[in-house]
């Protein structure tokens, strides 16, 4: 792995090499882009964000206005290792992502530049943890997407996949249910439940609970919110409910759950 933290000068590139690059501003940046030879047109990635190059692909590209920026290069062989893993031996041939956008993303690329800038224990074998970290979390949120298992098995398409799970998470107070899930993604209940489980690991019946419990965790460790105002914000439709698929899912009860972080901060 190669790291470097370009300060916000003039930079330009033209390459094609047989590696994978990163370029993750740090603040919004403006770069006009051209991509295997074609016309260059003007790019905008916000901050945070990050551009990801595989291998052999013919790039141009030119800063408008200079930005800090991470530029980070990794050799194909350890990245597709961790892509196979992330995506559970099922077949992914990553493409150019112009506009990668995820917190997890976001955070990993902060931590780099803060160790960067003068961590007194940096490292390169933690420099080169937190890079492999960015490439699974880039492979988690598309090598699991829109793929076809060995077995031949039906995922759903990456654009229903994201739509299907943003529907749960904006309505997750609300009433959910695998049918409504379905229709919303043109789909039979039943066509739905299995490309959904393929593509995730998981029922979409056991997802929503699974969404559910871990937006309770979060409110439960940063709130003093009642436990019943916690199930109903978080789509239980019980207190009792609530505490029964909480206990079944971390093996203790949201009450103490939340001493744990009380006892914490004594």
């Amino acid at each position: 792995m190669q790291f470097a933290l370009h300060a916000p000068l003039e930079f330009e590139l033209s390459c094609q090499i047989d590696s994978y690059l990163i370029l993750a501003p740090y603040t919004r940046a403006v770069l006009d882009l051209s991509i295997d030879n074609g016309p260059l047109r003007r790019k905008t990635i916000p901050a945070g964000s990050g551009l990801i190059i595989p291998p052999n692909i013919i790039l141009r590209s030119r800063m408008v206005e200079p930005v800090e920026f991470l530029f980070l290069e990794a050799a194909p062989e350890p990245v597709e290792t961790i892509f196979r893993s992330v995506a559970r031996d099922r077949s992914w041939a990553p493409e150019l992502i112009e506009t990668f956008t995820d917190a997890g993303f976001a955070a990993l690329t902060e931590e780099i530049r803060r160790s960067l800038l003068g961590d007194p224990l940096k490292e390169p074998a933690y420099l080169s943890a937190l890079a492999e970290s960015i490439f699974a979390r880039i492979g988690c949120h598309y090598a699991g997407m829109g793929l076809h298992t060995p077995s031949g098995k039906e995922t759903l398409a990456p654009v229903v996949l994201k739509r299907a799970i943003q529907t749960v998470d904006d309505r997750l107070a609300e009433t959910l249910s695998v049918e409504g899930l379905a229709e919303n993604a043109g789909l039979s209940r039943s066509h739905f439940s299995r490309a959904f489980q393929a593509s995730t690991g998981e029922s979409p019946q056991d997802f929503i609970i699974g969404r559910r419990v871990s937006k309770a965790r979060e409110l439960l460790a940063n709130t003093n919110m009642p436990l019943a105002e916690i199930a109903s914000k978080t789509g239980f439709s019980s207190q009792a409910h609530f505490s029964t698929a909480f206990k079944k899912r971390l093996g203790l009860a949201p009450g103490k759950y939340r001493s744990a972080f009380r006892h914490q901060s004594d």
